[in-house]
């Protein structure tokens, strides 16, 4: 009766390891089709906007203007609690624009690395801070399509930082 069950006992070893032979196939296989991951260097892409710079000086005019607008407004005021109002009144406009000019250019970065990693067969993109180990930079790809899609070619500056 034990020569059986050492039998039995064999022939669920010899399963078992099939199983989990099977198993480990499967998983390295998983793996290997697992989500590929891309980074960014989302700062750099943002101050790279081929729009940055005209965004950046519509931003410092807008502010002179509400700060001129405001100088105004306050000569007339009497009480301290009215300018401290109206100064808040105006930083709140002036939050909401620069709010406007960053949404613009982060939305339209957004929708390049998305078509990027598309493009690339990225499932996921990540920011470059958050990477430890691999990944693929999405950095240069970005730039580039973000220039192409203004029609225009990455500024030779740009670049050099790129191969930096």
């Amino acid at each position: 009766m034990t020569a059986k069950f050492k039998g039995v006992s064999c022939l669920k070893r010899k399963t078992l390891g099939i199983v989990l032979v099977f198993i480990m196939i499967l998983s390295l296989s998983a793996v290997a089709g697992a989500a590929s991951i891309g980074y960014v260097d989302f700062e750099f892409l943002f101050y790279s906007h081929p729009e940055y710079e005209a965004k950046n000086r519509e931003l410092q005019e807008s502010a002179e203007r509400l700060y001129n607008e405001a100088q105004a407004a306050a000569e007339k005021l009497e009480t301290q609690e009215e300018i401290d109002q109206l100064a808040a009144q105006y930083e709140r406009q002036f939050e909401e624009i620069e709010n406007n000019v960053r949404l613009a250019l982060i939305s339209f970065i957004l929708e390049v690395i998305e078509q990027v990693a598309q493009e690339q067969g990225i499932d996921v993109v990540l920011p470059e801070s958050s990477i430890i180990f691999g990944g693929v930079n999405l950095t240069a790809p970005v730039i580039e399509a973000m220039y192409k899609a203004y029609g225009i070619s990455v500024p030779s500056s740009i670049r050099e930082l790129l191969q930096q």
